[in-house]
C-alpha cells in the first residue's frame, strides 16, 4: 500500500491508547490485547488518506496510524483487518472497534462516499442515468406525437384516423402478446455441462446486501434467514444497510448481538433517498467477489449462495448476473396475494428463463439477483434516480455486452395483502419502467445496435409494453365494445383487431399463468385465473398514478409496508 507521506508521529504513544507504546513488537500480540484506538486519533488518520488509500482501507479494514521513513504502523478493525495484516506481515499497534470504524468513516469520508453513491453513474455513464428525465429530442418527439392526431383530423376523416391509430396500437400490443406466447413454450435442452460442486475452501467470498428501512416488524425474520444460509461464515460479508434518519431501525439493530460477519452500514442523510443509492453506498464497503441483495422480508433457500457460486464457476466471464426465482410464503392469504403469486410465477418461472436461454435482456427482480462484484462496479452500480433500479440494471448489462442467467433456487417474499399498499408499490414499478424506457431510448439506433433486433423488441415489450397496456387497455376495450354494441351490423376491421388483441392478451396471460402455477405445484386456482382481467384493471389505476408521479415526483420512492 502507498499512503500519503507525512512527518512521522506515533498515534499509539498517546494516553488515549491506554498508555501503550508504539513498539512494533505489538504486532505479534493477539488482536484482543492490543490497545483500542480512540475516535479522535482514528479520524485524524483517516483525514490523511488519499481517495485510493481510503478505498483500500474500506476493503481491508486496516488503517495506517503512524508513519516514519520506510515503516508504517497500522490499526486493524475486526477479524477481517487482523487476518489481512497477518497475511501481509504488517506492523499492528492498535485495534479499532467496528462501531468506531463506521462512525469515523461516515464522519470523515461519508460525504465523498455518498457523493459517489449518488452521482457515480451520472459521472461515469451519464447516458444510463435517469437523473435527467428526458432529452430535447424526446421532448420534441412527444410533442409531435401529442399534436399529430389533431393535425391528422384536419386532413383526414375521423374514421381513417381511428383506423390508423388502432392498427398501429393493435400491432404493438400483439407483439407484446407474442413475447409472452414465446415464453410459454418449453425451453430447448441446454446441452451445457453442469459445473462441479465447490467445497468450502473453493467457495469465493460472498457479500450480501440487505437494505432495511422502517422494517422492524420483519427484522428478526431477516436475521434468522441470513443466519441459516448454508455458506461458511468466514466467507460471508453481510451488510445490513440502514438510513441515518431511520433512528428506530438503528436502535433496534443495536439490541441484536450480530455475528462477526455481519456489519451495519449507516447511509448518511441525502437525496434521493432510494434503495439503489443505499446499495451504491454499501457497495463501496463490500469485499466479496460475488454479491447479492435480499429485501427485508426475504427468506432465501439456504443453499442458494452455494448454487449460484457453483454456476458462476462453470460459466464464462461474460456471465455477470444470475437471477433467482421469487415466490411468496403467503400466496393464499386473499385474492390479491393469489393474483400476485400468478404474476410472479409467470415472470420468474416462464418469462425470465425463456429470455435467458435465448440470451435476451432480462428485467431483473429487485432482490435475489447475484452479481460478479467487479462487473457491477465496472458498469457503474445501480442508478439511484431510477425507482426500478433492477429492471434498468438488467438492460444496462445487456447493452454493455454482459449476459444474465437464472437459477432455480427460490427466495420467498411477502405478497402484498392490502390494496392501497399494492397500488403504491405497483405505481413505483410502472414509473420505473417508464424511467428505464426513457433512459434506454435516448439513442434508439445505438440501443438497437447493442441489443440486436430481438433484444430491442424485448426492451420495448418489457418496458413501454407493460406501461402502455396498463395505461390504455381499459379505454380501448371499452371503445371497441361500444362500437360493437352501437352498430353490430357494421363492425369494422379495426374493431375486430382490437377485440382480437384483448382476447389473445387475456388468453395467453391465463395460459401462461396456469402453466406457471402447475410448475409450482399450485392447483385448483381456476377462479384466480378467470378473474385476472379485474387485476389488470387495477394495474391501470396504478399506471395513471405512475404517470402523475413521473411528472410531479419522479424520484419519490413509494415504500412498501410489511
Amino acid at each position: 500500500m502507498r499512503y500519503q507521506e507525512v512527518e512521522w508521529r506515533s498515534l499509539a504513544t498517546s494516553s488515549s491508547i491506554d498508555g501503550a507504546t508504539a513498539d512494533s513488537k505489538l504486532a505479534s500480540h493477539a488482536p484482543d490485547v492490543l490497545p483500542l484506538l480512540s475516535r479522535d486519533h482514528l479520524e485524524d488518520a483517516l483525514q490523511r488518506l488519499s481517495a485510493q488509500a481510503m478505498a483500500q482501507v474500506l476493503d481491508a479494514r486496516v488503517v495506517p496510524v503512524a508513519w516514519r521513513p520506510g515503516h508504517v504502523q497500522y490499526a486493524t478493525c475486526g477479524s477481517r483487518g487482523a487476518n489481512h495484516a497477518k497475511h501481509s506481515d504488517l506492523s499492528v499497534i492498535a485495534r479499532i472497534a467496528p462501531m468506531d470504524f463506521h462512525a469515523c468513516v461516515r464522519r470523515v469520508w461519508g460525504e465523498k462516499i455518498l457523493a459517489r453513491a449518488t452521482c457515480g453513474l451520472f459521472a461515469s455513464h451519464p447516458q444510463f442515468s435517469a437523473r435527467r428525465r428526458v432529452t430535447l429530442c424526446q421532448m420534441l418527439a412527444f410533442l409531435l406525437l401529442a399534436v399529430f392526431p389533431g393535425i391528422s383530423l384536419a386532413f383526414f376523416p375521423a374514421s381513417a384516423v381511428w383506423t390508423g391509430a388502432s392498427v398501429v396500437v393493435g400491432l404493438f400490443f400483439l407483439s407484446v402478446v407474442a413475447l409472452r406466447l414465446f415464453c410459454v413454450f418449453p425451453l430447448p435442452p441446454s446441452g451445457k455441462r453442469n459445473a462441479m460442486d465447490l467445497n468450502d475452501a473453493e467457495l469465493p467470498i460472498y457479500s450480501v446486501l440487505a437494505p432495511v428501512f422502517r422494517e422492524t416488524s420483519v427484522l428478526r425474520q431477516l436475521l434468522r434467514a441470513l443466519l441459516h444460509l448454508n455458506y461458511p461464515a468466514e466467507k460471508l460479508d453481510i451488510k445490513i444497510i440502514v438510513e441515518e434518519t431511520d433512528t428506530t431501525m438503528r436502535r433496534t439493530l443495536r439490541k441484536h448481538d450480530l455475528p462477526p460477519h455481519f456489519e451495519v452500514i449507516v447511509v448518511p442523510q441525502g437525496s434521493p433517498q432510494t434503495k439503489p443509492r443505499a446499495l451504491n453506498y454499501a457497495l463501496q464497503f463490500c469485499r466479496g467477489s460475488l454479491l447479492t441483495i435480499y429485501d427485508a422480508e426475504d427468506v432465501p433457500e439456504p443453499n442458494q449462495l452455494r448454487e449460484v457460486a457453483r454456476k458462476f464457476s462453470g460459466a464464462g466471464e461474460k456471465l455477470a448476473c444470475l437471477q433467482a426465482q421469487l415466490s411468496f410464503y403467503n400466496p393464499n392469504e386473499n385474492w390479491l396475494t393469489r393474483q400476485f403469486t400468478v404474476e410472479y410465477a409467470t415472470l420468474f418461472g416462464l418469462i425470465l428463463p425463456a429470455l435467458a436461454s435465448h440470451n435476451l435482456p432480462l428485467p431483473l427482480g429487485g432482490t435475489s439477483n447475484h452479481f460478479r462484484t467487479r462487473n457491477l462496479r465496472q458498469i457503474g452500480g445501480w442508478d439511484p434516480y431510477n425507482v426500478t433500479e433492477d429492471a434498468d440494471l438488467g438492460l444496462r448489462l445487456a447493452r454493455l455486452g454482459f449476459r444474465t442467467g437464472v437459477v432455480e433456487s427460490l427466495t420467498y417474499e411477502e405478497a402484498n395483502t392490502q390494496l392501497l399498499n399494492w397500488l403504491r408499490q405497483r405505481a413505483r414499478w410502472i414509473k420505473g419502467f417508464m424511467q428505464t424506457w426513457l433512459v434506454h431510448m435516448r439513442n434508439p439506433v445505438r440501443t438497437a445496435s447493442e441489443l440486436g433486433p430481438t433484444g430491442f423488441w424485448t426492451l420495448q415489450a418489457l418496458t413501454a409494453g407493460v406501461f402502455l397496456s396498463a395505461l390504455f387497455h381499459p379505454f380501448l376495450m371499452a371503445l371497441s365494445v361500444w362500437f360493437m354494441v352501437a352498430d353490430p351490423f357494421h363492425v369494422s376491421v379495426t374493431t375486430m383487431l382490437n377485440l382480437e388483441v384483448f382476447v389473445l392478451g387475456y388468453g395467453v396471460a391465463m395460459l401462461a399463468g396456469a402453466k406457471a402455477l402447475r410448475q409450482r405445484g399450485l392447483k385448483c386456482w381456476w377462479f384466480t385465473i378467470a378473474s385476472m382481467p379485474i387485476y389488470w384493471l387495477l394495474m391501470s389505476v396504478a399506471a395513471w398514478m405512475a404517470l402523475w408521479q413521473l411528472v410531479f415526483a419522479p424520484f419519490k420512492w413509494n415504500k412498501t409496508e410489511h
